[in-house]
């Protein structure tokens, strides 16, 4: 499953870099140095299959990783040229992603990205911390907290690293996001992991994506990362929960006003 046509996985992974939001082309000896440091970590997207179901997902992905500016129209022209798919399988895509709660249909023809409202905010961080927080505690009580199962989390916090020192700012979301992925993951609990990958729950991030502060708000998400792993490792459910609720809300500047204060840990 891992890698299936590794060359999409990267196309996607390295997209939007170093200009907000915009499809960008890397060189060759780039791409084979992304290849090599990611290898064996990204699940990623096949570019096989109908047209509707790449459309479907690159666009889910990007959505998640908000890639894509909320108040955005989602122009059909555009993206019918950026996914290289047909109208009739970019409404079927845009339909899913309606029914997701991911895009809105307008007052007027066409589809919008949402803006977040606090409400929003909320919910999306109190259903992460639900299922963020049981994996931890079915990883703990299963004996699951060795290095060697849990080997995939160590390896998106050594790739979050390389990204920093490499400046590859937006490719950071990307891993940031593994990381919880890995988590659900772990679990080995299909219906937990299930459920996760198809609940509409966007990576909330800053909107500072370069310079000092970029790299100051990295470096911290990564120290949390790796406390999280720690106390996982130590079998500290308690602790590894409580890491985790402030990791969601304390290093999230869109989320200043949000809380998880009503969440039980």
């Amino acid at each position: 499953m891992l890698f299936a046509n590794m060359s999409y996985n990267v196309a996607i992974y390295i997209a939007f870099q170093k200009t907000m939001r915009y499809f960008i082309y890397m060189s060759d000896a780039n791409i084979d140095q992304i290849k090599k440091k990611t290898r064996g970590l990204l699940t990623g997207y096949s570019t096989r299959g109908p047209k509707r179901e790449q459309a479907y997902h690159q666009l889910r992905r990007l959505l998640i990783l908000q890639q894509i500016p909320q108040g955005t129209r989602m122009a059909e022209s555009k993206w019918t040229y950026r996914l290289g798919v047909n109208r009739s399988a970019l409404r079927e895509a845009f339909a899913r992603l309606e029914a997701e709660g991911l895009i809105e249909l307008g007052p007027k023809n066409g589809y919008f990205v949402p803006s977040l409202k606090v409400n929003d905010i909320q919910e999306i961080l109190a259903l992460r911390f639900a299922l963020e927080g049981s994996a931890i505690e079915i990883i703990c009580q299963s004996g699951l907290n060795t290095p060697q199962h849990l080997k995939p989390l160590q390896e998106t916090c050594e790739l979050l690293e390389w990204l920093v020192v490499e400046e590859y700012e937006l490719s950071t979301v990307e891993a940031d996001y593994r990381f919880h992925e890995e988590l659900i993951r772990a679990t080995g609990n299909k219906r937990l992991t299930i459920a996760y990958r198809h609940a509409p729950l966007l990576i909330l991030h800053p909107d500072t994506t370069s310079g000092p502060q970029w790299a100051k708000r990295v470096r911290r998400t990564l120290d949390e990362h790796r406390a999280i792993l720690k106390a996982i490792f130590e079998g500290n459910v308690h602790n590894a929960r409580e890491l985790l609720r402030s990791h969601l809300t304390g290093n999230k500047e869109h989320v200043k006003h949000a809380s998880l204060d009503n969440v039980k840990g």
